[in-house]
């Protein structure tokens, strides 16, 4: 064993200022809390008030002191730290904790790294370094947010590692191309913070990743600390921006912050982290203490390493409804401390230094709440730049899962494609699929295609009307998301105890779907800038013919050539080979897409389409109109040559 020397004596002050960090001069400030490995050395730093000592254990060996930081008079603000020498990159530790007399080993809440999930763990010292520059192309650059179009995914079922058949952070590299060449610009990332060990799983690590034992700690099945960083620079290479799903709601019941430091005046017994009253309960696991200046940094801290650390290009905050109230209740359970947090937060990283406006806050609320999406200027609104939004979800899937055309409602489809939350249509992410709403087949929620053809989700009928809600998805106002294997027509439920990987077969098996959601994606990202209103804010649904269940709407920018859009979808089994509708110029309209094609799949039937030609004459409020050929439940794309 190496000898392990500490750097304390009676110098902590000037401990706090001895020491460099990633080639930065010695500064006075004190490093950040956690394990900071530098050159040989690592300073320990943690907060941990009310108790008589703290001490360090390396890899098994004897306890090593901390001292309490002279610069913290406040109890509740207790600090303590100590630099040792001969500590290396891969070493474990954890601290010795004496509270009341009693000593116990606690895991560092701040570790960015564990060797399991429960309380026999160890937290791992990090080697903070990494060659970003290695094969990241200079020019990348986060999407912006009308361009984005995100994919979401899950580590622990998205692809295996051909190098050690576990579903991780390698495997998900080895289809990024997959996901370039598919046209996505962005992935979101199911939580990658450190989960329970649910045994009675099979396997036992498979998680959706929504009960974090501690924040800062990268799944252990997942990968370490440098495979994630990894996956955000391989993204990056790729053109892809990378989201990551952090939960601030609640953690799992057996988080690792539990009676952290021994301390606890709750009956409960929960500890500094968690608040001890009627606070505490969110139903999933123990809600953060919001009101605690430490509990909010520690919060924060996490946010920023993502942002920073690991250069990830957004957040998405599970369940902040929990963050800022009690069961879903603002008006008369509202919590203010989970406001201040989230306000504090998405102005540090826009705000702070260095300044990072690009980055993305989203906010799954499903509220519809203007406040969540309304700049912090605002007293209570909280800066996301965009939040989920289930209406068009639910719209959607009632309208392509009735059995009969005549129950479908296209007023509410309409309702839904206008829907606008705040002052930026971007404020909402919209979809017909994502991990909630194909998770719960106890509730009904279940992918598209079984949703319309339990019996045989993969028939024609279920083939055509999942994909109508797809490309009305991709046509509407909102940053448009899609779920993992959605694009190959996966139609089995994606279930929290059951891991269900994606079975990438299918992308050969529906190759004819791939492509229909490429095109798809291209177009909305107007990649041949043909298409420059479906990244624009205005949108006007303009033809309803609920007879015939036909939808027309116009997504235009300035207007003009290679600006306007119109999109017409059918929902109905019937073709209309010469279908009359508005258009608002005249002239050439060339048909960029058409759902119905044979070229997507042989057994698309009647879903001709042709370019046609806008003359004057007044319909559906516009001065010209023209005839456009649609196909049973398809979806045109129409736009004129720039």
């Amino acid at each position: 064993m190496r000898a392990i020397h500490s750097r304390i004596g009676a110098g902590t002050a000037a401990l706090l200022s001895v020491l460099a960090f990633c080639g930065r001069a010695a500064i006075a400030d004190p490093l950040p809390l956690g394990a900071t490995y530098h050159a040989g050395e690592a300073t320990f730093r943690v907060w941990a008030p009310f108790v008589q000592a703290v001490a360090v254990e390396i890899n098994d060996g004897q306890p090593i002191a901390l001292q309490k930081e002279p610069n913290h008079p406040d109890p509740a603000d207790a600090t303590w730290a100590v630099t040792l020498t001969q500590v290396a990159p891969g070493d474990r530790y954890r601290y010795a904790i004496t509270f009341e007399g009693r000593t116990a080993n606690f895991i560092d809440p701040r570790a960015q790294q564990l060797t399991g999930s429960t309380g026999t763990a160890s937290a791992v010292v990090v080697d903070p370094s990494f060659d970003w520059q290695d094969s990241t192309p200079p020019a990348y650059r986060t999407p912006t947010f009308n361009e984005m179009v995100i994919y979401e995914l899950h580590i622990g079922s998205f692809s295996r590692s051909t190098t050690d058949g576990k579903f991780n952070l390698a495997g998900a590299i080895e289809k990024l191309d997959y996901l370039q060449q598919l046209g996505v610009n962005a992935v979101e990332v199911l939580p990658v913070h450190e989960n329970p060990e649910f045994r009675d799983h099979s396997p036992p690590e498979y998680d959706w990743g929504y009960d974090p034992v501690q924040l800062f700690a990268v799944e252990s099945s997942y990968g370490t600390p440098r495979d994630l960083k990894e996956f955000v620079k391989q993204c990056h290479g790729r053109g892809i921006a990378v989201v990551v799903d952090v939960v601030y709601n609640h953690l799992s019941p057996s988080s690792l912050l539990t009676k952290f430091g021994g301390w606890s005046n709750a009956t409960n017994g929960d500890g500094i982290y968690f608040y001890d009253d009627s606070r505490r309960d969110t139903g999933f696991g123990p809600r953060l203490d919001y009101g605690r200046p430490q509990v909010r940094s520690y919060i924060q801290d996490n946010a920023l390493t993502y942002l920073r650390e690991y250069r990830v290009d957004g957040l998405r905050w599970d369940s902040t409804i929990n963050i800022r109230a009690m069961n879903n209740d603002p008006i008369n359970r509202g919590l203010p401390d989970g406001v201040k947090v989230i306000k504090e937060t998405n102005d540090a990283y826009r705000n702070g230094e260095p300044k990072q406006p690009e980055k993305i806050a989203i906010a799954e609320d499903l509220q519809s709440a203007g406040i969540v999406t309304n700049p912090t200027i605002c007293e209570p609104c909280l800066g996301f730049n965009s939040q989920w939004d289930d209406g068009l979800y639910y719209s959607l899937r009632s309208a392509v899962s009735q059995p009969l055309d005549g129950s479908r409602d296209i007023f509410d489809v309409k309702q839904a494609i206008e829907k606008k939350v705040g002052g930026d249509v971007f404020g909402r992410v919209i979809y017909s699929e994502n991990h909630d709403k194909v998770g719960h087949p106890d509730n009904g929620e279940i992918r598209i295609p079984l949703a319309i053809d339990w019996v045989n989700p993969t028939s024609v009928f279920a083939r055509k009307r999942s994909t109508l809600a797809a490309a009305i998805v991709l046509t509407s106002p909102g940053i448009p998301m899609i779920f993992q294997g959605q694009e190959m027509l996966d139609v089995n439920n994606f279930e929290f105890s059951k891991r269900t990987p994606v079975e990438w077969d299918r992308t050969e098996k529906y190759g004819g779907i791939v492509r229909m959601y490429r095109d798809m994606i291209a177009l909305r990202r107007n990649l041949a800038g043909t298409t420059r209103g479906l990244t624009a804010q205005n949108l006007n649904v303009y033809h309803l013919n609920d007879k015939d269940k036909v939808i027309g709407y116009h997504r235009y920018d300035r207007g003009g050539a290679g600006d306007d859009v119109v999109v017409v979808a059918n929902l109905s089994n019937q073709s209309f080979p010469s279908y009359n509708l508005g258009f608002p110029r005249e002239g050439g309209w060339k048909v960029r897409f058409n759902s119905g094609a044979s070229v997507y799949d042989r057994e698309f039937k009647g879903g001709d389409s042709f370019d046609t030609s806008a003359t004057a004459g007044p319909k559906d409020g516009m001065r010209f109109n023209g005839n456009v050929g649609l196909g049973p439940y398809a979806v045109i794309i129409l736009s004129q040559d720039a």
